[in-house]
């Protein structure tokens, strides 16, 4: 009987995996302009009128009751393309689309792989219009090199509030920017706040944590790290010879 329950078990994760299929923003590219394209953002509603990919429908996974709702309207005959901002709310959304019989394409990127890549995204206007977004918040270049140069040693922390990830290095950031004040500026980016920036540092992952040394940046990571890592890296760079 236990061996039955793990035969069953892995056929049905070969199966969820067959139903979802990982791409990237050339794919999309390709399939935004078709009629009747099933392209959901699945973040707020707030982030999609910031700026979205064109003919995407707006989903927000996190309100699960309305997102439930919608989809159970959607045509199963026909894929599904999923996106979020940098792939953990598609990735959920898109396991929840595969075990419900939906062929799901998942645009793990999201839009900040999009705009990294500096493709066109629709912006709606208080009036309900749309246009292509440009435009954003936060940092300009000249500000942000600014700040790498106003200590010998800055670290730059890349982040979003709704980043698991980020959130769970965030204690590590805040202790080292309280303690080692003297040895290592931090500055502290949101994401969202600074979609320009992002794209024209080519960031399209986060957690991201850049150190510079003297306005060059020397070292560079994505994901989590460690305190005793990341100081390691901050006292490389605060020993290291102009």
């Amino acid at each position: 009987m236990r061996k039955l329950c793990v035969m069953l078990g892995l056929i049905f994760a070969t199966f969820q995996l067959q139903a979802q299929t990982k791409i990237g923003s050339a794919e999309i590219e390709k399939v935004k302009d078709k009629k009747n394209i099933q392209l959901l953002d699945v973040r707020t509603s707030k982030e999609f009128q910031d700026g979205h990919i064109q003919n995407a429908k707006n989903l927000d996974w996190n309100n699960k009751e309305e997102f439930k709702k919608a989809v159970s309207k959607l045509d199963k005959s026909k894929p599904v393309y999923v996106y979020c901002l940098g792939g953990g709310r598609s990735k959920q959304a898109s396991a929840y689309l595969a075990d419900n019989g939906f062929q799901v394409y998942d645009y793990s990127g999201g839009m900040m792989d999009w705009r990294s890549s500096n493709k066109a995204e629709i912006k709606e206007n208080k009036d309900g219009s749309t246009k292509d977004s440009k435009s954003g918040k936060g940092l300009t270049e000249e500000q942000f090199n600014h700040l790498v140069n106003s200590q010998d040693v800055v670290l730059v922390n890349y982040s979003a509030v709704w980043c698991g990830p980020c959130q769970e290095l965030k204690p590590t950031i805040l202790k080292i920017q309280n303690r080692e004040a003297k040895k290592v500026k931090v500055v502290r980016l949101d994401a969202d706040e600074n979609k320009n920036l992002l794209k024209q540092k080519k960031i399209s992952e986060i957690p991201k944590l850049s150190l510079y040394k003297n306005g060059k940046e020397v070292w560079s990571h994505t994901g989590i790290i460690s305190e005793a890592e990341l100081m390691k890296q901050i006292n490389k760079a605060a020993n290291k010879k102009s």
